[in-house]
């Protein structure tokens, strides 16, 4: 797992703080859409430790990325995007609302072993434009 920006072990202790939460707010989950078949995302989740940064969760495997806007009021209430890039792909996902619980999104990603995966969190701030609530990056 990778941190944009962040030192080794900022990044060590971070996962470990988020694997806690995301272990602790995933009993009250609330599952979107997924385009990902089911094995893939578990598969992916199962990989602990995920790349997790403030509100949101990446995980890569098998040519799948599940992505998990934690819950608990991580972050403002309201409409939300994520942009997810690597290995050659960019993508900005559609716009959803975000009411405090968990937000499940799962999409194939056909990338190489070992290629960087990274997503941003973005809200939509209600006077015009946008606000960063995560950013992590995790290896396929």
């Amino acid at each position: 797992m990778q941190t944009a920006g962040k030192s080794r072990k900022t990044r060590s202790t971070a996962r470990v703080l988020a694997t806690a939460t995301v272990l602790a707010t995933s009993l009250a989950t609330t599952i979107a859409p997924a385009s990902a078949g089911t094995s893939a995302t578990q598969a992916a989740v199962a990989r602990a430790p995920a790349g997790v940064s403030v509100c949101l969760g990446l995980w890569a495997a098998y040519n799948a990325i599940l992505l998990r806007h934690l819950g608990g009021r991580c972050s403002p209430l309201g409409t939300y995007h994520i942009h997810v890039w690597g290995g050659g792909r960019d993508i900005n996902y559609p716009t959803y609302t975000y009411n405090s619980a968990i937000r499940e999104f799962s999409y194939t990603w056909p990338v190489p072993q070992g290629t960087n995966i990274c997503a941003e969190l973005w809200y939509h701030k209600p006077g015009g434009g946008y606000e960063s609530w995560g950013l992590p990056c995790e290896e396929m």
